[in-house]
């Protein structure tokens, strides 16, 4: 999400996650959330999704549908489209390369697409909101592209579409730009905030038995829309929420920590990046908070745990994928294992957006080989994600898109949560979990 007025940076696993260091962990930063396995699933909660050993994806060649392998250099190249944003602040280049990586991986392992080497035609944004036109123009003028995936399009994302405006079909991880979840023949895996986020509610409700809620959010467009989407979710779970905002350039946050009710509440919800969840943190600690804090992966990134003296706040953290650096979930453990076989670093990996980009080009390589290279078109790849029940690489065993009619890009809804327990180690506390209904 933006630190000054950008356009919504991302969703809830839209922070770029660097390697987490091996220190201490700066002391009362926050509170520690119950160790609990699963949600209840009382009243109109959806129930805790467990994921069935099928559902978890840890054998990439099954998979995609391949053959063991490298593919034919002498073929034609299967093409993509990707674009991101990345060269400038706020950028997550390590989307692109996990995308790379899998391209590589897909070429040197699981025999290309039918046998014809993939390849990437990447056109990124840097700082402004028209260098989406200038992508969109670039993948839908190239007639080797039929498909494109997304990275982290938080900013472009309104003249992206425009240009592309369903003519080729486009698959993102996460729908973070503000026009995606709605544009045409356009495709969100890991599904957008607004519906991601009312996990918090059933995760409040369920686990936390919590009735009273407190929102603290930095007063910038896209925190507004997430804090927005939050409040949503927890008061569809029957909470009653104060939610209060501050200026993003202020550092003593005790006044609006205090105004939210942090100190009463039975649940803190934090939604800022950087400065904003140090400040959070800090103020939270002096007033001796202890309740429950269930942040984002938006309080996950190096200049917070550099601003609280080395380490991220011992917090609990709302997720739309496996993390990377859960070391108890095998599909993260394949994820490691073969993205660092294709060369992707291990600084890279542990970020959200690698993973995403990974599992977006392996998710197209399952659809392309279903369709056969010779029988690739932007209108039989629609059709094929259409229909596509998945399961996600580190994501949801089942999506659905078209589910929501108001957002019809997106295709799930789900999230889990984890504890961080310092020094680089998370706890998974929940599986799958959806929206109050």
């Amino acid at each position: 999400m933006p630190v000054t007025s950008r356009p919504l940076r991302l969703g809830l696993v839209s922070a770029a996650m660097a390697p987490l260091l091996g220190v201490a962990a700066c002391g009362g930063s926050g509170t520690n959330a119950p160790a609990s396995t699963g949600t209840s699933g009382g009243g109109s909660s959806a129930k805790a999704e467990s994921r069935q050993a099928s559902d978890i994806v840890t054998d990439y060649l099954a998979y995609v549908g391949g053959k063991a392998g490298k593919a034919d250099a002498g073929l034609e190249p299967v093409t993509l489209g990707w674009v991101n944003v990345e060269g400038g602040p706020g950028g997550n280049p390590e989307a692109t390369l996990g995308a790379r990586a899998a391209v590589k991986y897909v070429n040197d392992t699981l025999g290309g697409i039918g046998g014809h080497p993939l390849k990437l035609n990447v056109c990124t944004v840097v700082s402004a909101e028209e260098e989406g036109q200038k992508c969109g123009q670039q993948l839908l003028g190239d007639k080797e592209v039929s498909a494109i995936g997304a990275g982290n399009l938080y900013l472009g994302d309104a003249s992206f579409n425009s240009v592309i405006a369903g003519k080729k079909p486009v698959l993102v991880g996460v729908a973070t730009g503000p026009t995606m979840p709605t544009a045409k023949n356009t495709f969100s895996t890991f599904g957008d905030l607004p519906h991601i986020f009312g996990t918090w509610g059933t995760y409040a409700r369920d686990v936390l038995k919590a009735k009273t809620a407190a929102v603290i959010h930095t007063n910038t467009p896209g925190d507004k829309i997430a804090s927005g989407a939050a409040v949503k979710g927890l008061e569809a779970a029957g909470l009653k929420v104060k939610s209060v905002g501050f200026d993003a350039q202020s550092t003593d946050l005790i006044g609006p920590v205090t105004a939210a009710g942090a100190n009463t509440a039975d649940v803190v919800v934090p939604i800022s990046i950087g400065g904003g969840c140090v400040g959070i943190a800090k103020a939270l600690k002096q007033l001796s908070v202890t309740k429950p804090v269930v942040s984002t992966p938006l309080c996950m990134s190096p200049d917070v745990a550099q601003g609280l003296g080395g380490d991220l706040p011992t917090w609990t953290y709302g997720v739309a994928q496996t993390l990377p650096m859960d070391s108890s979930a095998a599909d993260s453990q394949a994820f490691l294992k073969a993205s660092a076989q294709a060369g992707l670093g291990k600084d890279d990996q542990s970020k959200v957006f690698a993973p995403l980009g990974w599992s977006t080009v392996l998710t197209y390589a399952k659809v392309l080989n279903a369709i056969g290279p010779d029988k690739i078109t932007p209108a039989s790849v629609t059709e094929q994600l259409k229909k596509f029940p998945g399961p996600v690489i580190m994501g949801a065993a089942e999506v659905k898109c078209g589910k929501y009619p108001d957002a019809a890009a997106v295709c799930n809804d789900q999230a889990r949560f984890y504890q961080y327990e310092g020094k680089g180690q998370f706890k998974p506390l929940t599986d799958w979990i959806r929206p109050p209904q």
